[in-house]
């Protein structure tokens, strides 16, 4: 059952629904149920020769009518302020997530709702209980968001169905194997997702890879170019399917040799360490795609150790368009950066408050996918204009609802509107 239903005191048995239009359709239900039960109540009374009470059941029988046709009718008021409660992975100073919590803080100010962060800092185990006593608060939100962190995911699921408390999944997804469907089938109050295109988005950066590795014949003229890669925490869905990307990309390029791929945990540490363990393995590797900035800053650090130049030596890429990453692209440390996807929380936020007014994103989608860019140190002055217009304090959140603007057939998040917007 959506949580777009509510349970009538009075009769519970009757659903009503916030959407006007079915609202409509449901009050015809309503009022056959008032009726019946008030001929009940009269029927009883009449047997009892009950003459005031007979008065008494007349006043309740106008007082249920208007009352239920109210209910049935009107959505909930525009005014009232929303809730919602965002788990994040890490811990209160990360990079990535920092600009996550950015971006939907200021969706929520424009909507005029409210934000809650609880912070798992790395903890699966600690985000599944938060996410427990939020959902078993007298005081919860309206609104759970979460991503499917470390595979945890399915169980926070039940977590938020045996409460019936609506959940949102951001960022990370679920993979084929834990066979949880789509939103709203096997779970009712998973009411929706959005999520990074992580395959495309691993392609696109072992593409910018390999084009200016094969442009410039970095570190040799011979071919062909040995390349590694550098992912995440094995288990996540963003680091198995950007993986698959890279994969996916290689094997396109004959003049591309794929090494190894090596998870780092997304940690700057590891990265440096695995980059250290496998330059020394493979002293020709030239190339090396890292699933995340963080990741990219740690074989930066280990290379330069080693005496490698950037550009010359080797090649280094990222994903999440971090400050650091960036700062790296500007200096030429890092040749290119995938990002964008942080911005999801203010998409996500947008999505939930057209729900809880009524105008449910249901049937458009229940799954989405958001893009990403590219920002690559030879064009860092040309797409200025891209970095600095995809900022929280230039969005205006409220013209992407479709309920604030009824002439919106559709979701717009792409960054081209960003930028036009600015």
């Amino acid at each position: 059952m959506s949580n777009r239903y509510k349970f009538l005191p009075i009769f519970p048995e009757i659903l009503l629904d916030t959407n006007s239009n079915n609202a409509v359709k449901l009050s015809h239900k309503i009022m056959k149920q008032i009726f019946i039960s008030i001929s009940t109540f009269m029927w009883r009374i009449k047997r009892a020769n009950i003459g005031h009470a007979l008065r008494l059941s007349s006043l309740l029988f106008l007082f249920w009518m208007s009352t239920a046709t109210v209910l049935a009718v009107s959505p909930p008021s525009p005014s009232k302020i929303y809730s919602l409660a965002f788990f994040a992975p890490r811990g209160e100073g990360d990079p990535f997530w920092g600009l996550f919590i950015g971006f939907m803080q200021k969706a929520v100010d424009d909507f005029g709702a409210e934000l809650r962060v609880h912070y798992a800092d790395g903890n699966r185990e600690k985000m599944r209980q938060q996410i427990a006593r939020e959902a078993t608060s007298k005081n919860r939100a309206d609104v759970l968001v979460f991503p499917n962190f470390k595979k945890g995911g399915e169980n926070f699921l039940k977590i938020i169905e045996e409460n019936q408390v609506p959940a949102f999944v951001v960022n990370s997804g679920f993979t084929e194997d834990e066979q949880v469907g789509l939103p709203r089938e096997k779970y009712k109050f998973w009411i929706g997702e959005l999520l990074p295109a992580e395959q495309d988005v691993g392609a696109l950066l072992a593409e910018k890879l390999i084009e200016e590795g094969l442009r410039i014949q970095l570190g040799s003229n011979k071919l062909p170019l040995e390349m590694i890669g550098i992912t995440g925490i094995v288990s996540d869905y963003a680091a198995i399917q950007r993986t698959k990307g890279l994969q996916q990309i290689v094997k396109n390029y004959p003049e591309i040799r794929l090494r190894q791929i090596v998870p780092a945990n997304w940690s700057e540490d590891d990265a440096a360490k695995s980059f250290s363990m496998l330059k020394r393995r493979y002293p020709n590797v030239t190339l090396i795609w890292s699933a995340s900035d963080v990741m990219a800053q740690g074989v930066i650090r280990s290379a330069k150790i080693l005496g490698l130049v950037s550009g010359k030596d080797f090649l280094v890429g990222g994903i999440d368009w971090a400050q650091a990453g960036l700062q790296s692209v500007s200096k030429g440390d890092q040749h290119v950066s995938i990002g964008g996807h942080f911005m999801e929380g203010g998409w996500a936020v947008v999505l939930i408050y057209d729900y809880l007014k009524g105008s449910d994103f249901a049937e458009l989608n229940l799954s989405w996918r958001s893009s990403m860019a590219s920002v690559i140190a030879p064009e860092w002055q040309k797409q200025k204009k891209r970095r600095e217009s995809i900022k929280p304090e230039f969005i205006d959140f409220k013209r992407y609802s479709r309920f604030l603007n009824p002439e919106n057939t559709s979701y717009d998040f792409g960054l081209k509107s960003l930028i036009a917007e600015k």
